[in-house]
């Protein structure tokens, strides 16, 4: 079955194949032609998946591997047979072709949403005081997706510690995660303007709040206000290729 076959390239891939299975499938790699030219356009096409938001470079590589399968399979049936099998040379032209019309989509059609970007990792706050209950309440709920109760317990810990920065981000965050798209801004300007360890962190969020709403000229331009020594650098750099 090809679904097998392909679950074996992958395998491959990732060094996963051992003993006499690595043995017998690099065996067929240099004996079968069909089966390293399925696994070439294979390998072609999962190295552009993966790296799809690594840089632009990658849709040239594509197309450039993808282009040279068919000179390297004709090339190789003629030392082989004098004669170019045209089913053959059919076959591997259109997988080729599927693969880079898919390629092409993704490196150019595919606008980068806020799901793959949402990483918030787990709240983890440290306070003094007397609101132990409603820390551990609020990091449970945060930490399991339930915005919701987070953002009411933040708020509980809020009057409490009102100069507490962290709080007030992780209500922004809860609050974008709710949609209430203008409150969750309000928040993240607010931070960001100020001078506190969590300035950049603020004005990442405030590019996510904007990517959410597939505003993404201005989210942009807000990434652009990231420097280079901030820890969410990477991050923006990484969205703005994708912009």
């Amino acid at each position: 079955m090809e679904e097998l076959k392909y679950i074996k390239f992958d395998n491959y891939l990732n060094k996963e194949l051992t003993g006499e299975e690595l043995l017998s499938f690099e065996k067929k790699l240099q004996s079968d032609a069909d089966f390293k030219q399925e696994f070439e356009i294979y390998k072609a096409l999962n190295s552009s998946l993966s790296s799809k938001y690594e840089n632009e470079e990658e849709e040239t590589k594509l197309r450039n591997t993808l282009s040279n399968l068919g000179a390297t399979f004709i090339k190789e049936e003629k030392k082989e047979t004098k004669v170019i099998s045209l089913m053959r040379y059919r076959k591997l032209m259109v997988a080729a072709s599927i693969a880079l019309l898919i390629g092409f989509f993704i490196f150019k059609n595919g606008d980068p949403v806020y799901s793959d970007f949402s990483n918030h990792g787990n709240l983890e706050l440290v306070v003094r005081g007397d609101s132990n209950e409603t820390l551990l309440k609020a990091q449970d709920a945060f930490n399991n997706k339930n915005y919701k109760t987070a953002f009411a317990q933040l708020i509980v810990l809020e009057k409490e510690f009102p100069n507490d920065i962290e709080i007030k981000l992780y209500k922004g965050i809860s609050l974008l995660e709710l949609d209430k798209f203008q409150e969750a801004e309000t928040i993240f300007d607010s931070i960001s303007k100020g001078n506190s360890v969590f300035k950049y962190k603020a004005t990442w969020y405030k590019a996510l709040n904007l990517l959410k709403q597939k505003q993404f000229e201005t989210c942009e331009e807000v990434l652009k206000t990231i420097p280079e020594s901030a820890e969410e650098y990477d991050l923006a750099s990484k969205l703005l290729r994708k912009l």
